[in-house]
């Protein structure tokens, strides 16, 4: 192939009423990056088209973009691997999504700044500089928690992306949790309970749909997805009675007393009986349509073998302050520092 399509997007508020698309015919050099593709059809073709960019080097973040699609830094990705990629000879260019356009391909980053700055997205400290006046020091484990979360460029790909924050404008979003979550895992920050009170209105942490997509489509691996899972987990640690932790003890109870959740009862135990009254027209067409047990009305009954999962939960509650989990990339392994320091005497015998 000697040539492609860059589709762009285009729009200037002051001479259009609404937002169209101009092609610009280029030829496929080897390591083009796509943002180098918009720079030749600016100086060569149309001087006009306007976007935002900094570094070069997937560092700033101010050249993410819509291509073919889905958020990505326009810098880091090649022309070939993405035609080869798509199979096609076009390359649709637009702002990001869920973020209002001000001009072409950039967007109103305003919107976003006001989101971070309910949760504070900078260091207080919890106590006093050291005396020597170096550094606040900090364990090295409880720096991993944080590790990945901290290489967050505010890029807006994760925000792009994300369904919930389509449904939701009000919703904080991937982004700005995560960076919240970078605080409130930082062992030396004295606001954790600001910052938490902060992301847990409104509902933020429930209006995740755990597509997943501001994680796939993050380009620093910061892990968004996991980090608002995070959060969950320590706004639960510290006593906050959300209702994703409400129906987590719910679904513990039920597998330590049956082996399995009773789907029937639950929403009159998550939301009281107001709450289960709002759902009966959907229990009814389950009820017609064979998908309710009327025994589970009544507790139900246990699985086979159900003593062996109490025999479980009960060991991993035996052991939860023992083995100490770090936070990784790779889910296909996990470090236990118990093991690691057994390795380590073994060796030094």
């Amino acid at each position: 192939m000697e040539f492609f399509n860059l589709k762009v997007f285009r729009y200037d508020p002051t001479k259009d009423s609404q937002p169209y698309y101009q092609t610009y015919k280029l030829p496929v050099e080897k390591g083009m990056t796509v943002l180098a593709a918009l720079f030749k059809a600016k100086e060569e073709q149309d001087p006009t088209i306007s976007f935002r960019y900094n570094c070069r080097a997937a560092i700033c973040g101010s050249c993410a973009m819509r291509i073919n699609g889905h958020a990505t830094l326009a810098c880091k990705v090649q022309v070939t691997h993405l035609l080869e990629k798509y199979q096609t000879d076009t390359l649709v260019v637009e702002p990001v999504g869920n973020i209002k356009p001000l001009k072409d391909l950039i967007y109103d980053m305003d919107w976003v700044i006001d989101k971070l700055k309910r949760i504070k997205p900078w260091f207080i400290p919890k106590e006093a500089p050291p005396a020597d006046g170096k550094e606040y020091r900090q364990d090295p484990f409880d720096h991993q928690k944080i590790d990945y979360a901290s290489d967050c460029i505010l890029c807006n790909s994760c925000m792009s992306d994300c369904n919930a924050l389509k449904a939701n404008k009000d919703f904080l979003g991937p982004m700005v949790i995560s960076k919240a979550y970078r605080f409130i895992a930082d062992s030396r920050d004295g606001a954790k309970k600001e910052r938490l009170e902060e992301v847990l209105k409104d509902f933020n942490l429930e209006w995740c749909v755990r597509c997943m997509e501001c994680t796939t489509r993050c380009p620093k691996e910061v892990q968004p997805y996991e980090n608002i899972i995070r959060t969950r987990i320590i706004a639960a640690e510290e006593g906050y009675k959300t209702p994703g932790e409400i129906h987590a003890e719910i679904f513990e109870k039920d597998i330590y007393n049956r082996g399995m959740l009773n789907e029937m009862l639950l929403p009159m135990r998550q939301e009281g009986i107001l709450g289960a009254a709002k759902r009966a027209p959907f229990g009814i067409r389950m009820f017609f349509k064979g998908k309710v047990n009327i025994a589970d009305f009544f507790g139900g009954h246990k699985i086979k073998r159900h003593e062996e999962v109490q025999k479980i939960m009960d060991k991993a509650k035996q052991m939860k302050d023992k083995v100490k989990i770090k936070i990784i990339p790779d889910v296909q392994t996990v470090y236990e520092d118990k093991r690691k320091s057994k390795k380590m005497k073994a060796q030094q015998a």
